[in-house]
């Protein structure tokens, strides 16, 4: 079976160093995990998309939460999915600019821009609406 969780997390840095190493670790790793999804950065929030097969999205998760680079892990969704939204793996850096503040105020009505405030309802849509934006960059 597989499965989607999208979570944020809180960098311990405004801008981490780490980024890099998260990003090179997934494009590493993923692949042989049978991973795939998407990342951005937004305002020192991490914002990610995993898919896979629900053992190992749920194994990658605990590890997640356990990682020093990550505060206050939150699972926005985990649901099952009948196929991948990124069947590549797709990482890319996403930040805030006038697009994408537009972008999620379309779906998080509040006008706030804290993602752990965003409508897990809409969390899916608000996430592939990203990263079809333009600001939306491969690294």
């Amino acid at each position: 079976m597989l499965l989607r969780i999208i979570y944020v997390s809180r960098a311990r840095y405004s801008l981490p160093l780490e980024l890099k190493d998260i990003l090179a670790s997934s494009r590493k790793n993923n692949p042989a995990l049978g991973v795939t999804g998407a990342m951005g950065f937004l305002d020192g929030l991490y914002l990610q998309y995993l898919e896979g097969e629900a053992s190992v999205v749920t194994t990658l998760y605990k590890r997640i939460e356990q990682d020093s680079r990550h505060a206050a892990p939150k699972i926005l969704e985990s649901k099952p999915i009948s196929e991948r939204a990124f069947p590549g793996w797709s990482m890319g850096l996403l930040t805030w600019n006038d697009e994408t503040k537009k972008i999620f105020q379309q779906f998080n009505p509040s006008g706030s821009l804290d993602l752990y405030n965003a409508d897990t309802v809409t969390i899916n849509s608000l996430v592939r609406s990203l990263t079809a934006s333009a600001n939306w960059m491969a690294l």
